[in-house]
């Protein structure tokens, strides 16, 4: 299967606000830095399904390679709770993508989500969301021995990468 089962009692109302992409082997953050998600809620669809406002923040390089602030926005309506078909807004009308929360940290300040293949042929892979654009290296460990525990993420959890933030962390997160 594509996309795996959501964490169990998920509540979706607490996935509201923004994340930081912390850790990620999904080829859409791979050329991006400054990375941030911000969900916010909209009105249900007209059969009850939760709706989401998917805002995707980032610095991308342009066609002569400077950074650029970029954003992405997307409409995701949940197939379950923790599970979203995401589909694009404007000239990305046509893009959809499948995610889901399959980790969460039990206050929510981090997840570890998992984005199917798009149908427009980006990679599927996990990222490690954070409510801070910092976490310890002890945090994030703790985060990663789940992630290599879980039945679907453990085989699919290399070539990870942390993309650049506005911080400067202390040292690099040690990944391996």
């Amino acid at each position: 299967m594509d996309v795996p089962e959501p964490a169990t009692e998920i509540d979706p109302g607490r996935l509201l606000g923004a994340w930081y992409v912390l850790v990620s082997n999904y080829g859409f953050w791979r050329r991006r830095a400054h990375a941030r998600i911000d969900y916010d809620a909209l009105a249900p669809t007209q059969g009850g399904c939760a709706r989401v406002l998917e805002a995707r923040r980032f610095r991308a390089p342009d066609l002569l390679g400077r950074p650029r602030a970029r954003l992405l926005v997307q409409t995701g309506v949940a197939e379950r709770p923790g599970t979203f078909c995401s589909r694009g807004t404007g000239s990305r009308l046509l893009s959809t993508l499948r995610f889901t929360v399959v980790l969460v940290d039990p206050s929510y300040q981090w997840t570890v989500t998992w984005y199917a293949r798009s149908n427009f042929g980006a990679p599927p892979g996990l990222s490690i969301h954070t409510r801070d654009p910092w976490i310890s290296q002890a945090r994030l460990d703790q985060i990663l021995t789940q992630v290599r525990a879980h039945p679907f993420l453990r085989e699919r959890c290399g070539d990870l990468f942390a993309p650049e933030q506005h911080w400067i962390p202390p040292q690099p997160f040690q990944l391996d």
